[in-house]
Order: structure tokens, then C-alpha cells, then sequence
């Protein structure tokens, strides 16, 4: 009986040598590993929620760009030297001419001195279509140089042709001195 003892108290020692070398070798270290892993995976999803409240403000950031997009459109629009206002002129007469706008008369005011640059106030006359009307405020738009409509005067009360409009514009255009 002794010695059924003494075999099964070195088995034990054997099995306890056996799950103390395990514990010591594989699972204490795989658990500092997990631990460190369980870790890095909370501070990644720190950061990637940190990432996403930066990330949250792109599209209202997207929507301002837009917004100031359609503000300053026509900033890269430039102010012609006084020496170009006789070519601007003809520009416009030509764009007249071009929607079949007649009875044209143009008439320049006096410019007017502002801190960085100079306003000519244009009176112009015509007749034509609404739509030909429309197509020249168009091309007014879409012109390299800086101008404003101020007053549009449209007048259907014309006793020679049906659908022909009386029109006065009264527009600013403005340039540098030098």
C-alpha cells in the first residue's frame, strides 16, 4: 500500500510539475499577451472614434467651401485700365448686335473715384426680343471684365411691332486708372 502511495504522490508531483510548467511556459505569458492586445484594440478604438468626431465636420466643411464658392464666383473677374474701357465698349455693342438688339445708343456717364478703383456709369437703349434681351444679360455675365446691372427699365408699349420691348439698361462698369 505504501508503495501505491509513493507512486501516486510522484505522479501528482509529476502532474503538478506538469501544470506549473504549463502555467509558467504558455498560459501566464498567452494571457499578458491577450491583456496587451485587449489594450491596443481599446486605445485604436479610442482613436478611431476620436478620427471620426475630426471626420464628422468634413461635409459641413465641404458645404462652406460650396457656399463661398458661389459668393466669390466671379472674383477672378478683373477691372480693365481706362485705355481698354473703348474696346469694353465695343464688346458690348457687339454683343448687342449679336441677339439683333436695335436702335442702339450707348451713353457713358461720368466716372466716379472709389479707393481702389473707378465706377462709369452706362446708359444703354435698345429694342428687341424678350429673349434676345435675355441672352445679352447672359453674355453681360459671362464677360471676362467686371460689370453690374443697376436699373432695367422694360417698356412692351410699342405701337410698331408686336413683341418688340423698349428697353433702357442702366449698368456700372469699373476699371483702374492706370
Amino acid at each position: 500500500m505504501q508503495y501505491f502511495k509513493r507512486d501516486n504522490l510522484i505522479m501528482l508531483g509529476i502532474l503538478a510539475a506538469m501544470v506549473i510548467g504549463f502555467m509558467a511556459v504558455v498560459y501566464i505569458p498567452q494571457r499578458l499577451r491577450l491583456e496587451e492586445i485587449r489594450g491596443k484594440i481599446a486605445t485604436e478604438k479610442n482613436q478611431l472614434a476620436s478620427d471620426g468626431q475630426k471626420a464628422a465636420v468634413i461635409p459641413e466643411m465641404l458645404r462652406q467651401v460650396q457656399d463661398l464658392k458661389k459668393v466669390y464666383k466671379n472674383f477672378d473677374r478683373r477691372l480693365p485700365k481706362r485705355q481698354e474701357l473703348g474696346g469694353f465698349l465695343r464688346e458690348i455693342s457687339g454683343h448687342m448686335a449679336e441677339e439683333q438688339l436695335s436702335d442702339q445708343l450707348i451713353e457713358p456717364g461720368n466716372p466716379t473715384p472709389e479707393d481702389l478703383f473707378h465706377t462709369l456709369p452706362i446708359i444703354m437703349r435698345f429694342k428687341g426680343s424678350y429673349l434676345s434681351l435675355g441672352s445679352f444679360l447672359k453674355q453681360l455675365e459671362t464677360m471676362e471684365r467686371l460689370t453690374r446691372v443697376q436699373k432695367l427699365i422694360i417698356d412692351s408699349e410699342n405701337k410698331e411691332k408686336e413683341g418688340i420691348l423698349d428697353i433702357e439698361l442702366q449698368m456700372n462698369i469699373y476699371f483702374t486708372e492706370s
